[in-house]
């Protein structure tokens, strides 16, 4: 009798027998993961990462790429405690600030190159926003600097080039990885609640128990691709078609299995929103395909609701924005959400100007599910995109009413006209007509970047149970179960992920086995 049927017989709870083994066992291959996998192995543990998608990089290899971090540790403090409006412990904040505030060393210490871009902070009202004024990035290509000095924006390299680096240090360091293996559940000790290991699926359907000699650490996103805890957690998406941005393995995975042992849950209603998506494609490709941040300057478009009236500014900047969306806003005493569905609409000017779409960054982009036309003529051939010669006819088409349309497009030509929008202000510079038929539409969703909530961790990046304290061999790191709420500074969730994935890495790595 082996000691694994011994133990299976003795303790009923473990497997009858391991398919895998490691010290560290990681759930998820993204910025947190990958991480967590160097710093334990150059601990000199034994490491297994778990990984559901085809392909690591997770939200971390299709974001922008950017990490905000700040050039003093003090005020980092202070900015992270007013961010968190006093949901986060102390401990915890200074844990974040120092490991994102060394961040960029440590990257360079593993060879990367890297830039740095000058940028506003989210919230300058806050105390310590004056420390928040820079992005750093892996360093951009000669032809991605190029491409910048042409149209006179520089922006960070992206995040499937900094994932790529990352990855290439797990490859040097021979970290094994499992990909087409979702993690199913964790095996828990129901006496001493420690965790031992982890029951996961391979592609074929094939059921296999992974054990953790000295700890779990689950870095596997969060919920953006659950529609059902989208809409418990953040009721107005039940009528708004919401798609991730990001990868579409997402689905709530490690909070179901955290809370199953126990997790204490916290931020559940924390989540970054980007600006719309065309619904037509987002939904045949299963992800959001976003409008770019913001409507260009001097753009022959607007968005109109299913009255056919315009509700916004279409030029405000929407990312990450914790403001009630216009689109959100619920008439009571109509029992509607009045904006909901709502539509881009624009001339033939704007359709020939460039793609109306954002395209360097988002799953679809990076795992080319589709080659945008440079002049949405293929997306108009696909019906992706409605056409008709009048906005009368273009009315018909999306299901609004006829004369509130064409007096929504004469108003919004008379503000262009005057220079000056009166309803929604509008800036001048962003003011265009829209007077050259033919006339599009395309009914528009909205992409979720990420949500923040998850199992509660503290410091160490230990999970917590309902009492606070830690599940013993138990860690989290990156946006399942982020730091970050109610508030969030842009480019925060990498840099997070990557100094709390080292925490855990660590952490997990100087245990004793089991």
């Amino acid at each position: 009798m082996d000691e694994h049927s011994f133990s299976a017989k003795s303790k009923p709870w473990l497997p009858q027998a391991w398919d895998r083994e490691a010290d560290v066992v990681i759930v998820g291959y993204g910025g947190a993961g990958v991480c967590a996998a160097i710093v334990a192995h150059d601990a000199g543990a034994e490491v297994l990462v778990l990984e559901k998608a085809p392909w690591g990089g997770g939200n971390t290899g299709c974001s922008r790429g950017g990490m905000n971090i700040p050039s003093e540790l003090p005020g980092a403090i202070e900015y992270y405690r007013a961010l968190t409006q006093g949901t986060v412990d102390d401990d915890c904040i200074r844990a974040l600030a120092e490991a994102v505030f060394e961040l960029p060393r440590r990257l360079e210490e593993w060879g990367a190159e890297l830039e740095s871009f000058p940028q506003e902070p989210e919230f300058p009202a806050l105390p310590g926003a004056r420390y928040f004024h820079q992005w750093v990035s892996i360093a951009r290509t000669p032809e991605q600097k190029a491409e910048q000095e042409k149209t006179g924006r520089a922006y960070a390299a992206h995040g499937d080039q900094l994932f790529a680096f990352l990855e290439s240090q797990a490859r040097k360091r021979g970290i094994r990885v499992l990909l087409d293996t979702p993690a199913k559940q964790l095996i828990q000790d129901p006496i001493t609640k420690e965790i031992l290991g982890v029951r996961a699926e391979r592609a074929d359907g094939t059921r296999i128990c992974v054990r953790a000699r000295r700890g779990v650490v689950l870095a596997c996103g969060g919920f953006q691709a659950n529609r059902e805890m989208l809409v418990n957690y953040l009721p107005y998406f039940a009528q708004l078609p919401v798609y991730p941005f990001g990868t579409p393995y997402n689905t709530g995975d490690g909070i179901v299995m955290a809370a199953e042992a126990g997790a204490k849950l916290w931020h559940m209603s924390g989540c970054e929103l980007g600006t719309f998506a065309p619904k037509a494609p987002s939904a045949e490709l299963g992800v959001g395909v976003r409008l770019e941040r913001q409507l260009p300057r001097g753009s022959q478009a607007i968005y109109v609701n299913k009255y056919g009236r315009r509700f916004m500014n279409e030029a405000v900047l929407l990312s990450h924005r914790k403001d009630l969306f216009k689109v959100q806003q619920f008439d009571h005493d109509r029992a509607e959400y009045p904006n909901i569905p709502l539509y881009m609409v624009f001339d033939e000017t704007q359709r020939k100007k460039r793609p109306i779409v954002g395209v360097h960054m988002g799953w679809w982009f990076v795992h080319r599910l589709h080659e945008w036309s440079a002049d949405n003529s293929a997306e108009v051939e696909r019906g992706w995109i409605l056409k008709a010669d009048s906005v009368r006819a273009l009315a018909a088409k999306i299901g609004v009413d006829a004369d509130a349309l064409e007096a929504t497009v004469e108003r919004y030509n008379a503000h262009c006209a005057s220079g000056e929008d009166s309803d929604f202000g509008r800036l001048k510079d962003w003011l265009a007509p829209l007077c050259t038929p033919p006339f599009y539409a395309t009914e528009l969703c909205q992409p979720i970047i990420n949500t923040q909530g998850g199992p509660k961790r503290n410091a160490r990046a230990q999970v917590l149970d309902n009492a606070e304290q830690p599940i013993a061999r138990l860690y989290a790191a990156g946006e399942l179960g982020s730091f970050f709420f109610p508030l969030y500074e842009s480019a925060s969730n990498i840099p997070e992920a990557l100094a709390f994935g080292r925490i855990a890495g660590a952490q997990a790595a100087a245990l004793s086995p089991w």
